[in-house]
């Protein structure tokens, strides 16, 4: 049980490399993440640097305003950064990386999922990709999210879904993974 409650605790760590705050406070209530004064599940503006999404009256995540090659270049981005984790090709995931990320350490971000990959195979699952901020520069992608997590000695699985967002800054011309954010179903 004990190495389960690991391989739980890992893939949502894999599944978002920083925790905030927040989602370890989530109390799986309807106003999680809501202000006093806020009627939507989560409304941050990029100005302050806080990372969310904001969902209409239906549940839909609202998507920003974004040119429409920026829009392409960016979800091409987000696409090779779940097809590179799911090829558990590190050199390859080293490259959807900043070069300087906000909220984890590139190297040791990839010697821990070095030995994540030898101990179990995790595969990615999105739907509903969304580019919910956008200003020059910087971007963040909403997605629901399944992580599938299989040991490899044993073939035991688990699996978690969530939401997670994806903040991309643009470097040299590409864009580039500097923080991911992760809140878990229940």
């Amino acid at each position: 049980m004990k190495k389960w409650l690991v391989a739980a605790g890992l893939a949502a760590l894999l599944a978002g490399c920083s925790a905030d705050e927040e989602s370890q406070t989530n109390s799986n209530s309807a106003d999680d993440g809501n202000s006093s004064n806020e009627n939507n599940a989560i409304n941050h503006s990029m100005e302050n640097d806080t990372v969310g999404f904001v969902m209409d009256d239906e549940g839909n995540t609202q998507q920003a305003d974004v040119p429409e090659q920026e829009a392409e270049e960016i979800l091409a981005a987000f696409n090779e950064y779940i097809a590179a984790f799911n090829s558990e090709d590190l050199e390859r995931y080293g490259e959807v990386l900043s070069e300087n990320p906000e909220s984890f350490d590139k190297e040791e971000d990839l010697i821990a999922l070095e030995k994540a990959f030898e101990t179990y195979t995790t595969v990615y699952e999105t739907a509903d990709e969304t580019i919910v901020k956008y200003e020059e520069g910087r971007a963040e992608v909403f997605a629901n999210i399944t992580v599938s997590t299989e040991e490899k000695s044993t073939g035991r699985s688990v699996e978690q879904g969530g939401r997670q967002v994806v903040v991309f800054h643009e470097e040299d011309g590409k864009w580039k993974v500097t923080s991911l954010h992760f809140i878990g179903n229940s």
